[in-house]
């Protein structure tokens, strides 16, 4: 019968663990590598989506503080996964799509997905003549993937009011030149004062009947 000394009982031990270890290496990096990488690709998806929600917060703030308030957002996005491709204020329908080159995103291909809000009242995807002060929000972020790009839209709708004296209100988004970027750029924003809309220049609703409208005029500079 066959007998193993100490010394060999100890090379076979340190062999067999040596093995069991490479093994349970390759096993966590086969598994373990996607969900690294995923968890990565998530974290430079936040710092983009903390960057466009900031802008939109500034907004909020500027056209809050009265005429003359200012202010600066740098959109300079500098991630492996996604870059900046064009910045466009829509002054007509009020709103500013920030639109990425994206390997990957989280949300459903070809779908509108709210980020802030949590209606679709009164907006350029939807119908509706305005959303209820107190229930929706004046402004919502939204986010659309398709094919390699992801197109973000800050948006401002009509608010209604029945305790207002003015039954409507809205930020009014005005554009500083062209109203586009190819590329990333300094978002200059400011308030050029509010306008009342009355009388024949309030706004028709789909009912016919005509509403006064406070404006608030935040002019958007991409520079």
């Amino acid at each position: 019968m066959e007998t193993y000394s100490k010394g060999q009982v100890q090379a076979v031990t340190v062999v067999l663990l040596t093995g069991l270890t490479i093994g349970v290496a390759s096993v966590v990096y086969v598994w373990g590598q996607p969900i690294l990488d995923k968890r990565d690709s998530q974290v430079q998806l936040d710092s983009v989506e903390s960057q466009i929600l900031d802008l939109r917060q500034e907004i909020i703030r500027v056209s809050n503080g009265g005429e003359g308030a200012a202010s600066e957002v740098s959109m300079e996005i500098e991630e492996d996964e996604y870059e900046i491709r064009m910045i466009r204020v829509n002054s007509s329908q009020d709103f500013i799509d920030v639109i990425v080159d994206a390997e990957s995103s989280p949300y459903p291909d070809g779908k509108w997905t709210m980020l802030k809000g949590d209606t679709m009242q009164n907006l350029s995807i939807t119908s509706g003549d305005y959303g209820i002060k107190g229930e929706d929000l004046g402004s919502v972020l939204m986010v659309r993937p398709q094919s390699s790009i992801v197109r973000y839209r800050i948006e401002f709708r009509n608010l209604y009011s029945q305790s207002s004296g003015t039954s409507l209100e809205k930020v009014d988004l005005s554009a500083a030149g062209a109203g586009i970027s190819s590329g990333e750029a300094d978002v200059y924003v400011r308030n050029n004062g509010a306008q009342l809309d009355s009388g024949q220049d309030g706004l028709t609703i789909s009912t016919g009947q005509t509403l006064d409208r406070r404006r608030t005029e935040v002019e958007v500079d991409l520079r």
